[in-house]
């Protein structure tokens, strides 16, 4: 399966996942308010001027790296002052999160999981960072030939629109997308920038394993920002408040979820 059709079957299982809530299909208005939320993430994403113009920042930074020396300068540092045995293992575990068929799997096991075990926290974050990714997805896909741009191994990360379609790393979109997600259910500075942090890996990865050029993991990960934002400024479909927070535990501290 290429990599575009693995995109394209993520996003018909997001599409499946939100459509089939577990064990509450049938709760009324529900169907209803998730159409209605999703459809009101899709409005906020492309037809707001608030974020089309945040978009065309991100666009135009990547495009000045992406177009300039700076994209292969950062490209050959990286791969000959950086880059070794360690940071390869590192990106094996990095990329994992940016596997488009992981990432569906994941979200409905943790929805289900937190259904099942009334964790409120687990069951918003995994509908949440579904409906990022299902409204991110269409842009990511589009971007990818519209900038044109080529992997590192075959050639440069000029913008020359439909020469090629690596523009945008979709791992670093797609993986960018539940920790970004998680960063924005916390109000404890100390873990939002640890989930902030993790956020960027899977494009890192991408970068160290010579597949992408700074400026593509970069963009993949802003629009998968702006995603997350669009989706946070909207509704729960249950109405719930659930966030994640720094909490004790026996010999250190840990991530938790308050309700």
């Amino acid at each position: 399966m290429t990599r575009r059709r693995r995109f394209c079957a993520l996003w018909i299982g997001l599409t499946l996942l939100l459509s089939g809530r577990p064990a509450l299909a049938d709760e009324p208005g529900f169907a209803s308010r998730l159409g209605s939320a999703v459809l009101s993430d899709f409005d906020r994403f492309y037809l707001q001027k608030e974020n089309l113009t945040r978009l065309g920042v991100g666009l135009a930074g990547a495009g000045l790296l992406a177009n300039t020396s700076a994209d292969r300068e950062a490209h050959e540092f990286y791969q000959a002052r950086l880059r070794g045995r360690e940071t390869d293992h590192v990106s094996k575990a990095a990329k994992i999160p940016g596997t488009a068929l992981v990432t569906g799997p994941v979200y409905l096991g943790a929805y289900g999981a937190g259904y099942l075990l009334k964790n409120d926290t687990l069951e918003t974050w995994a509908m949440r960072s579904a409906r990022a990714t299902l409204v991110g997805a269409p842009g990511a896909l589009a971007l990818q030939p519209l900038t044109g741009g080529d992997r590192p191994e075959t050639g440069d990360s000029r913008w020359r629109p439909f020469k090629a379609n690596h523009g945008l790393s979709g791992h670093a979109f797609i993986g960018g997308v539940p920790f970004i997600t998680a960063a924005g259910m916390t109000e404890d500075p100390y873990l939002k920038g640890a989930f902030y942090a993790l956020s960027t890996l899977p494009g890192l990865s991408r970068i160290n394993d010579d597949a992408h050029y700074l400026s593509q993991a970069a963009l993949g990960w802003f629009v998968a920002w702006l995603s997350c934002n669009t989706v946070s400024k909207g509704k729960d479909v249950d109405g719930g408040k659930a966030v994640f927070s720094l909490a004790p535990f026996p010999g250190g501290i840990g991530a938790a979820a308050r309700f």
